[in-house]
């Protein structure tokens, strides 16, 4: 395999893989703890406002009704965990340092909610995990009296509501794609810490990096002795420009919706016209690798070019002439820049640039009918291939016909990669 081509497999395959897993949501369900205290009625301040309104026996009743629904989803915990769990909310509610493993539990936004997030499946939690089962279930843990070592005690051993029980609330949330939404991202509040709702995050940051250091270490050999090649430093901006017009349109619909698989199903619509522009950049990944890759040495019976795809041998007695060629771009890609432009769309500045750009070629007519072109200069018309005069003199001692007059061609230039 062509180093050049390999240098870009891992490079750019990287970057689409780290994007992937940095954005790829676990969808697994979650438990929000919280303290509880049944003393103080956690009810809106709306429906407290409409219960202000009834007579005091009804409000009376409606608290009974609470209360009683409060104890019926009330279980007893005896577990050393459960009061960790307790202490380090109440430290964090006082505003007091809590334990580094309780941070990485904390919301990963600025929510003003002060609680802690965990998986069913984790300790404490997987000891009632068979009574969690519905999305927004809510439970409440009555915890038996600390022993004599904890930090927190009950004000009163006789765990009655409003008498110094300790009551942790648990709410528990199954999340689906449905919590995804274009600009929001996820919309649930308080947003779960980022390593729960996207597990692969951290490793993204090392693919990313392994991409980078196979681009850069990956050792560039000639293929070609004695051959004229491109600049490192034009192959380099060339990488540089594809890969901001491949993966900012790539990536965008993940980072705009909040997930990978949640881009795909059911916003495709939305993120496919990203992706679409998305395919300009992939054609200019083949470009940078084809100027990256390209080589090109006169020989004793013709002329040599090298690319990822291989070497060719073009014989002499094989060539009708050679001449200058320009590449302009097409006039309906000039129109497209100045209407946007005149829209407002666009700057005008680009569209002068876009009208005015022009790349030099050798241009070599084969005898079969085909062209070959030898690219010289970039669209501003700099000489980018150093050297290319012995390209000329070679084919002017071997006797090849030239013709003086420059040849216009308006196109994207993708001939030019034949």
């Amino acid at each position: 395999m062509h180093r050049e081509l390999l240098r870009r497999i891992l490079y750019y395959g990287s970057f689409f893989v780290a994007i992937i897993l940095a954005m790829y949501v676990c969808l697994e369900p979650l438990v929000i703890i919280d303290i509880f205290d049944p003393s103080i009625d956690n009810r809106t301040y709306a429906r407290r406002y409409a219960e202000s309104l009834l007579s005091e026996e009804a409000q009376e009743k409606i608290a009974a009704k609470r209360k009683a629904q409060i104890e019926s989803d009330t279980i007893d915990v005896d577990d050393r965990q459960w009061h960790d769990i307790y202490d380090s909310l109440k430290r964090l509610k006082e505003g007091r340092d809590i334990p580094q493993g309780f941070k990485k539990r904390l919301p990963s936004n600025q929510y003003p909610s002060k609680v802690f997030f965990f998986r069913p499946y984790e300790p404490p939690v997987n000891t009632i995990e068979n009574r969690l089962i519905t999305d927004n279930q809510r439970m409440y843990l009555r915890l038996s009296s600390p022993s004599k070592g904890s930090a927190e005690k009950d004000l009163s051993p006789s765990g009655q509501p409003g008498q110094g029980a300790r009551y942790l609330k648990l709410d528990y949330k199954i999340i689906s794609s449905d919590d995804f939404h274009i600009g929001s991202g996820f919309s649930r509040y308080p947003k779960p810490p980022t390593h729960m709702l996207y597990p692969y995050r951290n490793i993204s940051l090392w693919v990313l990096l392994f991409g980078l250091i196979c681009y850069i270490f990956i050792p560039t050999k000639a293929v070609l002795p004695g051959s004229l090649r491109y600049p490192r430093w034009r192959v380099i901006l060339g990488d540089l420009a594809a890969s901001i017009m491949t993966f900012l349109f790539f990536a965008m619909p993940f980072f705009i919706i909040g997930g990978f698989v949640q881009a795909f199903k059911p916003y495709f619509l939305f993120s496919a016209v990203f992706w679409l522009i998305s395919l300009l950049g992939v054609y200019s990944i083949k470009i940078a690798l084809w100027y990256a890759s390209y080589e090109v040495a006169p020989a004793p019976d013709g002329i040599k070019i090298a690319t990822y795809k291989g070497a060719r041998h073009l014989s002499f007695d094989a060539m009708e002439y050679f001449q200058p060629i320009l590449f302009k771009p097409p006039k309906w890609l000039i129109a497209i820049t100045w209407i946007a432009a005149l829209s407002g769309r666009g700057g005008a500045g680009r569209a002068i640039l876009t009208g005015l750009s022009e790349a030099g070629s050798i241009g070599i007519k084969l005898k079969d009918g085909h062209f070959i072109f030898i690219v010289v200069t970039d669209q501003m018309g700099t000489t980018a291939l150093k050297g290319f005069e012995e390209i000329i003199e070679t084919l002017r001692k071997k006797g090849i016909k030239e013709l003086k007059e420059t040849r216009v061609i308006r196109s994207m230039g993708f001939e030019i990669m034949k």
